[in-house]
């Protein structure tokens, strides 16, 4: 009888023991999942952030661009001369030129720098879950930024 308690408190201690374990392993698979659930917010931020900087500068672009034109209609409806006229023309052609280069090229680097710190956030994110035994991969999404579509990776589980 003895023997049966014994072997009773055994069994039991052991289960114990094996449970407590298992609840840490989720525990620390639920924070590393909670890592990356935040990750992907904060690259969703950094999305957004990207995008009103964008169409801040598409929409300066365009206001430059209406007000040149405007200068010409101008021009042609006071009467202006056609050599006058083709004076303007030249002058806001090779203004929109300028306007448009510097726009692309700020741009540019808006999306240059939007793409360097997600794709850091996400590879730093997927290693730290590799470590943890979590596997996950980018996932990405089209985006919109000014006049541009561009891939950005958040991170998506893809299994234990």
């Amino acid at each position: 009888m003895k023997k049966l308690i014994v072997a009773l408190f055994s069994v039991v201690a052991l289960f114990m023991l094996m449970g407590t374990g298992t609840f840490a392993a989720e525990n620390d698979q639920s924070d590393i999942l909670q890592k990356i659930e935040e990750t992907n917010v904060k690259i969703e931020e950094e999305i957004q952030t990207a995008q009103v900087k964008g169409n801040k500068l598409l929409s300066t672009l365009s206001l430059e661009t209406t007000k040149l034109d405007a200068t010409l209609a101008t021009a042609r409806q006071d009467g202006k001369s056609d050599a006058e006229i083709a004076k303007i023309e030249k002058e806001v052609k090779t203004k929109k030129a300028e306007l448009t280069s510097k726009y692309n090229q700020e741009l540019d680097k808006l999306i240059g720098n939007l793409i360097d710190k997600t794709n850091k956030m996400t590879a730093d994110m997927i290693a730290e879950a590799a470590k943890e035994g979590i596997q996950a991969e980018c996932s990405w999404v089209y985006v919109q930024i000014g006049d541009r579509w561009v891939w950005v990776d958040p991170i998506k589980v893809i299994g234990p």
